[in-house]
């Protein structure tokens, strides 16, 4: 997406870091500059509907390589009197090639399903740090590319993997590339529009998650074999690659680095495509460079930042109670989403289904309730259903527990979509991603957790050790939350660790 609008060079700037250290009043008046240039170039148009589809897109892919183990590694299916069911009757005729069936992962080996799922969500935990700390030292848009480049190679080779080992670290490739693309595109997003649309970027993303989620169970119900299924997958996310020369940086994130001059180029193609015009002394409205300079230092936030200073601290450890509990019981919960019983394709897609009605309520009340409302109530309600389905599921009838847990899915799905956004907006942008990267970090041992609990210990133990878990950790998720943070509902983005302090740092 070149712009054709002409960009003028910020040259000689140096006066802005003499102002910068000279000047000490109302910090509150740059911000409020800054936030009215991006509101003055629109704060959700045609440049930005357009950047954000475009980083939603890939979303669709990666919710698919989280989820591919599940039909990957099912039992084969079969054909018995025309119809197809997964079922083991002597005279039925194989209709699939699983990788179960190819590395013999059933029986005495069943640990090696849970143990190929968990490397991936290693992979997912290294790159969780590692993405959320380079997106903010390098870019949004660097990150956010070498990611996609990183997973559509791991996908092509997953089809010819030949033993299940190497796989696995495949499978790790492409966990790593998750967080630098989902994670990413949802502070990219949140960084580009306006604070009246923020609170739909999470959404949106989550949409597209969804959509990929049901097109993997269609592709799974119709390719049989495992590697075409793969096939599949990767061969259209080759179209990515062409995102280096389409995407644009966060210009957010330029001006908080004094990349005046790369700034410039992405607010001139945003009004170019807006139909507005970037004010010529667009620098000078910044002031304090968005009080970044506060600090006097330029490049030199790190996670020790996060548990730095009281409000910082008390926001980032109560962060990381919500996002692996929430991570476990959404993994956890779709990986297993027929722990309650029935056909596995059906309780999928409904499982996938339920996150539409989700991200609708999401969408609706989200910004009339708020995030901590929002977060911290479907989350307890995600884990009283699951206290509820426990305790009468051998008194009522089948649908109905089966309807309960679906019901609970879609709570766990709106405080995991609400969870983004909050978070994002919890923490300021210099340290935003490395803020969000670090949550997702600790997210993986709920993921990794979750996945040995779905692929070997349901299995071996019943549902019980999935359902009593899950639904302490929740009722715990949703007090701490209530009790720790604040709501950031309509309040402006902060973009340095002093206003989260409310004093200079």
């Amino acid at each position: 997406m070149a712009s054709s609008a002409k960009v003028t060079p910020i040259k000689d700037l140096a006066h802005l870091e003499e102002a910068a250290h000279h000047e000490e009043d109302n910090v509150s008046n740059d911000k409020i500059k800054l936030e009215s240039l991006f509101e003055g170039l629109g704060s959700f148009g045609r440049f930005q509907q357009i950047q954000f589809i475009l980083i939603c897109i890939p979303i669709a892919f990666v919710s698919m390589h989280v989820m591919s183990w599940t039909f990957v590694v099912s039992s084969a299916r079969r054909i018995c009197n025309g119809t197809n069911e997964t079922i083991f009757d002597d005279g039925c005729k194989e209709r699939a090639y699983s990788a179960s069936d190819r590395w013999e992962m059933d029986g005495d080996n069943g640990w090696i399903k849970a143990t190929v799922q968990a490397v991936y969500f290693i992979g997912q935990l290294v790159g969780s740090f590692t993405c959320g700390v380079m997106a903010d030292k390098i870019g949004r848009k660097k990150v956010l590319f070498w990611c996609l480049v990183l997973q559509v190679a791991c996908a092509l080779l997953l089809i010819v993997a030949p033993t299940w080992w190497i796989y696995a670290i495949l499978k790790a490739g492409t966990g790593f590339s998750q967080p630098g693309i989902y994670g990413v595109a949802v502070v990219l997003g949140i960084e580009l529009v306006g604070k009246q649309y923020r609170s739909i970027i999470a959404v949106i993303a989550n949409v597209f998650s969804v959509i990929g989620g049901m097109g993997l169970a269609i592709l799974a119900y119709f390719i049989v074999d495992y590697r075409f299924l793969h096939a599949a997958i990767a061969i259209p996310s080759l179209i990515f690659i062409t995102y280096y020369w389409i995407i644009h940086e966060s210009a957010r994130w330029l001006v908080s680095q004094e990349k005046y001059d790369d700034a410039n180029v992405v607010l001139c193609a945003t009004a170019n495509w807006n139909k507005k015009t970037v004010p010529k002394d667009w620098a000078n409205q910044v002031g304090k460079k968005m009080d970044v300079t506060v600090t006097k230092k330029k490049d030199t936030f790190g996670v020790i930042d996060l548990i730095r200073t009281p409000q910082m601290r008390k926001r980032t450890l109560t962060n990381f109670v919500m996002w692996p509990v929430t991570t476990m019981m959404y993994y956890g919960m779709t990986m297993r989403s027929d722990v309650g019983g029935g056909s596995l394709f059906v309780t999928f897609i409904t499982s996938q289904i339920m996150e539409l009605p989700a991200v609708i309520i999401t969408a609706l009340l989200i910004d009339r309730l708020g995030r901590k409302v929002m977060y911290s109530g479907s989350i307890f309600l995600a884990g009283l259903l699951l206290l509820a389905n426990w305790l009468t599921h051998d008194m009522i009838p089948h649908e109905y527990a089966v309807v309960m847990l679906m019901v609970a899915k879609g709570a766990v799905s709106v405080s995991y979509t609400v969870m983004y956004t909050y978070t994002s907006e919890l923490f300021p942008t210099v340290i935003r991603n490395t803020a969000v990267g670090c949550c997702s970090t600790i997210a993986r041992f709920g993921a990794i957790t979750a996945s040995f609990i779905a692929f070997f210990l349901v299995d071996k133990f019943g549902r019980v050790v999935m359902i009593v878990p899950f639904t302490i950790l929740a009722i715990c998720a949703s007090i701490v939350s209530w009790l720790m943070l604040p709501e950031t509902v309509n309040k402006q983005l902060s973009d340095s660790i002093s206003e989260i302090e409310g004093n200079k740092i």
